[in-house]
């Protein structure tokens, strides 16, 4: 479940009252779409989290990174032909 992301803006950016994302420093400005970091809480960019998640993942040219709820992402494995277009080869608990 999220953490309640509006007390977690402990960090600031320079960019007014927005709490800096913790993975690139940048504003949060849409807390809304903002995701809790796991572990610190605190708010960072989803597209923040899908790059981060692709690097320590070392995806195949036929995987992906996909958002499959309740924070968690998953590593997607398209395959072609068939009834099963893609499966889901590794779930990761982000939240």
């Amino acid at each position: 479940m999220r953490r309640d992301l509006r007390r977690a803006g402990n960090r600031r950016s320079n960019d007014g009252d927005f709490p800096a994302c913790a993975l690139c420093g940048k504003p949060v400005r849409y807390l809304m779409t903002a995701i809790a970091q796991s572990g610190s809480g605190d708010p960072v960019h989803f597209d923040c989290v899908l790059r981060q998640i692709a690097e320590q993942e070392h995806l195949e040219p036929k995987e992906k990174v996909c958002y499959l709820g309740n924070g968690a992402f998953g590593i997607l494995t398209f395959k072609q032909g068939g009834p099963v277009r893609f499966a889901i080869r590794k779930r990761i608990q982000y939240e």
